[in-house]
Parts: C-alpha cells; structure tokens; sequence
C-alpha cells in the first residue's frame, strides 16, 4: 500500500492536536505535532531564570530556545530580538505549529479536509 505525507501548519497548538486527534480516528498510526522555532534549536525542557545565575545564554532567557554550544549562545544573544530593543517588526509570526501525517493514499484527502476544517494549512 502506497503512502503519502502530509505536511501543514497551525496558529494554535489545540487546532493542531484537534486535527491529529481526528486524523488518528480515521486509523492513520502517524499525526505528529511539533513547534517550529525561529532560532533553531529546541525549547527548553525547564525555564531559566537569570537571579538563579545558572544560566546558559541569554537566548536561552528571552528567546526561549535551547543553545546547543557556546558559540550558538553567543550569536543568538547578539541578535536584536535578544536584547529587548527590538520592536518585533521583521519577526515572522504565525502558523508555528507542524503537523505530520503519514497516512495511506487513499485516506489523503479526507484527512486534508480534516486539517482545513480545523484551520491548518497545507
């Protein structure tokens, strides 16, 4: 059996889990939600907090992502969103959530209903 992937993105974490709940009762095995990161990387498992001194970066602070070396920490916090002297102008916003599907071709375009229906975009 043939099967295809599904790519599309949300505004909201809840309309991406809801799409993936319904694709799932449809009996597709594969509806994955992930965060996509402007900066790379992978958001923090824990919260930073800078009076605690244990602190990786300040990117690890204002940016919320997880440096995965000095030298990445360093840039990221020379980037004007870091600092708190950005105004958010060039920042792209929006539809960060991803939602996989693997799913069988015959399901395809039920489950691109499914993921328009609850406001995803493919």
């Amino acid at each position: 059996m043939r099967e295809r992937t599904i790519l599309s993105s949300f505004f909201s974490e809840s309309e991406a889990n809801r799409a993936a709940q319904k694709i799932r009762e449809m009996g597709v095995e594969v509806a994955q939600v992930d965060q996509l990161h402007a900066y790379g990387g992978r958001v923090p498992e824990r919260r930073f907090y800078a009076i605690t001194g244990d602190l990786p970066s300040l990117a690890a602070l204002s940016l919320n992502t997880d440096v995965t070396s000095r030298d990445t920490g360093i840039l990221l916090g020379a980037d004007p969103s870091a600092s708190g002297m950005s105004d958010g102008q060039d920042n792209v916003t929006g539809r960060n959530w991803l939602l996989t599907v693997v799913c069988p071709e015959h399901q395809v375009e039920d489950a691109v209903r499914i993921i328009k229906e609850c406001n995803g975009y493919t």
